[in-house]
């Protein structure tokens, strides 16, 4: 049993085989490679988790399942990036994006042109840029249906 010490966590333990491995870490972070899930929700729901570095405590990131957002994502990899993860089918992948927290949660986005790709399988994941799509860098929150319903449902209208 590994442990690491977190500012916002506490002392974690984890097994090595439970790191996601990005082998060319994340866009502006190449020199972190292996990272921590931390379920926000419930520990069996992995549509809300942080990922954080073991390599730097002081990094962690929020990403949420993009499918979660919108039904109808459809990132769609290259050979090359199926290759390079060890996956013959998108079957074997599960998604991420970054979701980047303001002090206004209104204010939040996420990045859905560049999502995080891990093989469920091997653990292994990278960060690729999607070409010839719509998405963006930065997409609100609040601008998906399933935010705006889970607002109304709670009776937070703010805008």
């Amino acid at each position: 049993m590994l442990t690491l010490e977190t500012h916002d966590y506490g002392t974690l333990e984890y097994e090595k085989d439970y790191l996601i491995n990005f082998p060319d870490g994340l866009f502006g972070f190449p020199e972190l490679h292996d990272y921590l899930p931390l379920c926000l929700n419930d520990e069996e729901d992995n549509t809300l988790l942080v990922l954080q570095s073991v390599e730097n405590a002081d990094i962690a990131f929020v990403v949420i399942n993009p499918f979660a957002l919108d039904p109808n994502y459809s990132p769609a990899l290259t050979s090359e990036e199926l290759s390079y993860l060890g996956a013959t089918s998108d079957s074997q992948l599960t998604y991420y994006v970054i979701c980047v927290l303001k002090n206004n949660y209104l204010d939040n986005t996420v990045n859905l042109k560049c999502p995080l790709v891990v093989n469920s399988e091997t653990r292994r994941g990278m960060q690729v840029i999607l070409n010839n799509t719509e998405y963006s860098y930065r997409h609100k929150l609040g601008s998906f249906a399933a935010i705006a319903s889970a607002k109304e449902d709670s009776g937070d209208t703010a805008e």
